[in-house]
């Protein structure tokens, strides 16, 4: 007889309970204190907390292993294709805060001289990354730099693309949580204060059963600091993503941030600016040359 325990269901947890809520996460993204207060508020239920090894958390919704997941929008979305008016046709989904995005450099690079690295310092640096995820770099440079680079190597993630800049190959611009999440002692970051910056939102399916769509109601105010008593219980107008709640007179978010479908301002996220004054001006490079390698 075999007595070894069978797989789990999708949504389990971890001890194999059957979760009430399960949520997923795109690498970099650190919503514990959402986990820690949200079931502090629903004693007895259990949520199942599903981090993802890549950004593929179409999956993971799809195949019903998570009932919502925190994902990252690209810094410039294609109409479309992957902006938010696209993808709140597939699912339900609510912006909580932008990303900055910051350049991953070896530690004695002359770059690490700055606090601040604007994108005009990046335009002669070879960039391990498609040149359209960071066009403002693009703008700044001549058809004939750009038809000079060479193809770019294999990479499928961005730790991939950190392991090549600890290498020397040249350095990469990602979101700010991401550079912390592959950290290195060979390697520092820098705020790259003029690069877009990099949206992250709550998406789940628009089809959840009403249980677990109430869950995740409740959870979107969690995230979105809404006090005990108005984000609990099944009598909570759900929240709709003008930035108010169903059938009451709700606070909409300033336009900067986008719709939000609740009523309350934007918790903060790991991707906040670092400290410092800016150093990217042109009167904060060094003098003597640049040392390529």
């Amino acid at each position: 007889m075999d007595d070894a325990p069978g797989p789990l269901h999708p949504t389990d947890d971890d001890a194999g309970r059957a979760a009430d809520l399960a949520v997923a996460f795109v690498p970099g993204v650190m919503p514990g204190k959402w986990f820690f207060r949200w079931r502090d508020r629903n004693r007895g239920r259990v949520l199942a907390e599903r981090p993802l090894e890549t950004d593929a958390w179409r999956e993971e919704l799809e195949a019903g292993r998570a009932h919502a997941c925190f994902v990252r929008l690209p810094a410039h979305p294609r109409a479309g294709a992957d902006d938010l008016a696209t993808l709140r046709r597939q699912f339900r989904a609510v912006e909580l805060y932008a990303e900055q995005q910051v350049v991953v450099l070896p530690r004695e690079h002359e770059l690490t001289l700055l606090d601040e690295v604007p994108v005009a310092e990046l335009v002669d640096e070879v960039l391990l990354q498609e040149p359209a995820t960071l066009p403002e770099r693009e703008r700044l440079r001549s058809p004939e730099a750009a038809a000079a680079d060479a193809p770019l190597p294999p990479i499928r993630h961005a730790r991939d693309a950190i392991e090549l800049v600890a290498a020397g190959l040249g350095l990469v611009v990602v979101p700010m949580s991401v550079a912390r999440l592959h950290h290195r002692k060979d390697l520092v970051h820098r705020v790259v204060p003029d690069a877009a910056t990099v949206p992250v939102l709550l998406v789940w399916p628009q089809d959840l059963p009403e249980e677990q769509e109430e869950l995740v109601q409740d959870f979107v105010g969690v995230v979105r600091g809404r006090g005990l008593n108005s984000s609990r219980g099944a009598g909570t107008a759900p929240a709709r993503e003008d930035g108010t709640a169903a059938g009451g007179k709700g606070r909409t978010t300033a336009p900067s941030r986008g719709a939000a479908r609740v009523p309350r301002g934007p918790a903060r996220g790991a991707g906040g600016r670092a400290g410092g004054a800016r150093g990217g001006a042109r009167g904060g490079r060094r003098s003597g040359g640049r040392g390529r390698r």
